[in-house]
């Protein structure tokens, strides 16, 4: 196999690392059911140069290496922002706690024992893909909804400039416009993630799961619940406003259409 090829790039990539070749053999045939590609590293150097060319979705890393151990790879590629957020699961096989907790601390997510169990392998991997998938999901909405902040503070500034309340009327009913038309688009995604989630969940036994594992899927729970309360706070809306966010910024404010329909006292 070809270290530097990806077989098929709408396959997550999986990176294998490890200096014995019978279980790189091991690992491949328990992981090659056509779900992923793979990248293959015989040492802690070889992987760190393969990482810089294609960034992989999971890195199955062997502690005990020659050259540098799973330890100081992973310290390395969690150093560094572009690399920083690739799950690493360690492959050994020690069993004390002392370098399970030195692992999670360099920034792991996972452990692998050896010899392998082929449903474990299997679980563990399609657990933390799973994972990865929706928490880059959440990111990129994450991205999304600031640039439509950005666009919407455009709108504002081109709104502040004008000089007659008309061009601004119509300019606010873009900018309320553009936030429904946002609304509209990003609800259909939002529905994937909370289905993946569940899904993701359901395939997850609640008393095997890791720390880290509970701990990023209550964050997507989170993110998405925060977003889901933005979204309807904006559907809500019965009219648009401004106001100072800073001396010299100005922030669009929605009013409730419960608050906008009583009655002034």
């Amino acid at each position: 196999m070809n270290p530097d090829q990806v077989l098929n790039e709408e396959k997550p990539l999986i990176l294998i690392v490890d200096d014995l070749p019978r279980n790189v053999q091991v690992l491949h045939q328990i992981l090659n059911t056509g779900e992923y590609s793979f990248a293959i590293a015989s040492d802690g150097g070889e992987a760190l140069r393969l990482v810089k060319k294609k960034l992989p979705d999971l890195i199955l890393l062997d502690i005990m290496m020659g050259d540098i151990d799973g330890f100081e790879v992973c310290k390395r590629l969690k150093e560094k922002p572009a690399t920083a957020q690739i799950p690493i699961i360690f492959l050994t096989a020690k069993t004390d706690v002392e370098d399970k907790v030195r692992g999670f601390k360099l920034g792991a997510i996972d452990y692998i024992t050896k010899p392998f169990e082929n449903a474990e392998v299997v679980a563990r991997v399609h657990t933390h893909i799973q994972l990865k998938k929706s928490i880059d999901m959440i990111r990129d909405y994450n991205h999304q909804l600031s640039e439509i902040v950005e666009d919407i503070k455009k709108s504002y500034r081109e709104l502040r400039d004008s000089q007659h309340e008309r061009i601004n009327e119509e300019k606010r009913d873009a900018v309320k416009a553009m936030v429904v038309t946002a609304n509209h688009e990003i609800n259909q995604p939002l529905t994937m993630i909370q289905g993946y989630v569940d899904l993701l969940k359901q395939s997850m036994n609640s008393q095997s799961q890791s720390v880290a594992q509970k701990k990023y899927l209550d964050g997507i729970e989170r993110a998405f619940e925060r977003i889901m309360i933005i979204l309807e706070r904006f559907r809500e809306s019965a009219a648009i406003r401004f106001t100072n966010y800073l001396p010299n910024i100005k922030m669009v404010l929605f009013d409730d259409k419960k608050k906008n329909n009583e009655p002034n006292n």
